[in-house]
């Protein structure tokens, strides 16, 4: 049990005392070869079990001392008067031998209840863990840093059994430096230890820096790295791995400890299964998705594959905004699903799109329709967001809610840029497309007002890498020349700024005519 203040070890001290003394009193009126000296049991198994061997041998010989040749034997009457019977050394000996025994075994089985407890809780939160996520690194990340705590290891590395290549590729490492984690592939057939482990056996290297069969010595060496036990990660039928427990020092592990690492072991393959399935499930459900949109687009010449641009470009923005990569997935399947809604319209209503006339009004509905084509689909509320709102302004001037700044789900946000970006240098968009610098210039001119700030600043960054490298256009596009240089660092900052790109460019073309 741990205590968790001062306040409660005060308390549980002083009730230890409380008793001791009572006992005390007992012993001095019935004698120490009373029953009553047995109670002296009760508060040295209690401080064992809330303090350990701290706890336990002091109470144990504070215990003896009460119970000392001061202590009477017991009384015997003698006529009319009552003598006490003094104790025998060997007595006042063994009773205080048994005292100590009596602490010490009340702590040990105190610390293995505690421990085992610990370790069941541990477990406890590695199932948690696998059934409450079916991200693979997440599970597997949580999965090494709890098996350190409950084996009381250095680090803790789990590696992925590729198939093809024989290589054991890494999977999670806690403990574990960056440099010796990435020190070069672990092959198993340049590792004898990893050859019996994925045959199924348990493998404890005593010194890793010395053993003959350990891959890399003198990594292992530079790293501090000593004992080491190697257990596979077996599924049903398979091996997919191997986990490792690295210890502080020179160990011989137990066999309880490892039965405790072969349930991690087994708590990791069952999560490498379950993320293997999970995996190939939303596999399927992309590419379903995929194939539904471009059924979708096909209807629609001038948009035709352009939620697979959008989800490229998007993919990249992201990147550069440090998402991670379960919101990069979020959001490429609401690119991929963001235009889902115009299976709901005529296709006279999406030719006046960027009109005026009376079927524009129905085009701005294809967001909602959007929106009620995928509420019944569960996993689709990720991302329904972007499938709403990705038609709504910075300024709140969009549709279909006229949402205003921040109220604007963030990814929505990022599809809005990238989609208007899409649609401009779309070659079947428009008789006149324009070129990626003139595209650019427009989402620059729109910061603010119809776009994020920060998001067009990201954006901006990413264009200019594109464009510099020849790879903003359209495989097979003509006719994009730049007609000048475009300073996209400058833009922004005016942009941001409530300068209008009209004012930069006519104070641009001032300068250049007096010189």
């Amino acid at each position: 049990m741990k205590l968790k203040s001062k306040r409660q070890i005060a308390v549980h001290v002083l009730g230890i005392a409380l008793s001791m003394i009572a006992i005390a009193v007992l012993v001095r009126i019935s004698g120490a070869s009373s029953v009553a000296v047995h109670l002296f049991y009760l508060p040295i198994v209690y401080a064992g079990f809330m303090f350990g061997d701290v706890g336990a041998v002091p109470t144990a010989l504070a215990a003896a001392f009460l119970c000392g040749p001061w202590m009477p034997a017991e009384y015997v009457v003698r006529g009319q008067e009552i003598h006490a019977v003094e104790q025998s050394w060997w007595d006042i000996g063994l009773r205080t031998a048994i005292f100590y025994v009596m602490g010490i075994f009340a702590s040990r089985v105190s610390f293995a209840i505690e421990k085992r407890a610990n370790e069941m809780q541990t477990l406890s939160e590695v199932v948690r863990t696998i059934s409450s996520s079916l991200r693979l690194r997440e599970v597997l990340d949580a999965i090494s840093h709890q098996a350190i705590s409950a084996m009381d290891a250095r680090a803790c590395s789990i590696r992925l059994l590729d198939p093809e290549t024989g290589e054991l590729r890494p999977g999670a490492s806690a403990g574990l430096s960056e440099r010796y984690w990435s020190k070069g592939p672990v092959t198993v057939e340049r590792s004898g230890i990893d050859q019996r482990v994925l045959e199924g056996e348990t493998v404890a290297v005593l010194d890793a820096q010395t053993d003959p069969r350990w891959q890399y010595h003198e990594e292992a060496r530079e790293e501090g790295l000593t004992s080491v036990l190697s257990l596979p990660l077996q599924a049903r039928d398979s091996v997919l791995g191997v986990i490792r427990i690295y210890a502080h020092r020179k160990r011989q592990f137990k066999d309880d400890e490892i039965e405790l690492l072969n349930a991690f072991a087994h708590g990791a393959a069952v999560a490498i299964e379950n993320a293997e399935l999970y995996e190939e499930s939303r596999r399927g459900y992309f590419e379903t998705i995929r194939a539904l949109t471009i059924a979708i687009e096909a209807r629609d010449s001038a948009t035709y594959s352009h939620s697979e641009q959008v989800t490229e470009l998007a993919d990249e923005l992201a990147k550069e905004l440090g998402m991670s990569e379960q919101e990069r997935e979020t959001l490429r399947f609401g690119c991929i699903m963001h235009d889902i809604g115009k299976i709901g319209i005529e296709e006279r209503m999406l030719d006046a799109r960027d009109t005026d006339d009376a079927e524009h009004v129905f085009y701005r509905m294809h967001p909602l329709i959007g929106r009620s084509i995928l509420n019944p689909v569960s996993f689709a509320q990720e991302f329904m967001p972007i499938v709403v709102h990705h038609h709504e302004r910075w300024d709140g001037r969009g549709f279909p809610e006229g949402l205003e700044g921040e109220e604007i789900p963030y990814m929505a946000r990022l599809v809005a840029v990238v989609d208007s970006y899409e649609r401009a240098v779309n070659p079947t968009e428009s008789p006149m497309p324009v070129s990626p610098e003139e595209a650019l210039r427009s989402i620059i001119r729109g910061a603010g007002t119809a776009y994020d700030p920060e998001i067009v600043n990201a954006f901006a960054r990413v264009m200019r890498r594109r464009i510099e490298a020849g790879e903003a256009g359209r495989p097979g596009d003509v006719g994009f020349e730049v007609e000048e240089e475009l300073d996209i660092d400058a833009f922004i900052e005016r942009a941001i700024n409530g300068i209008s790109i009209s004012d930069i460019e006519s104070t641009d073309s001032g300068a250049e005519s007096e010189e």
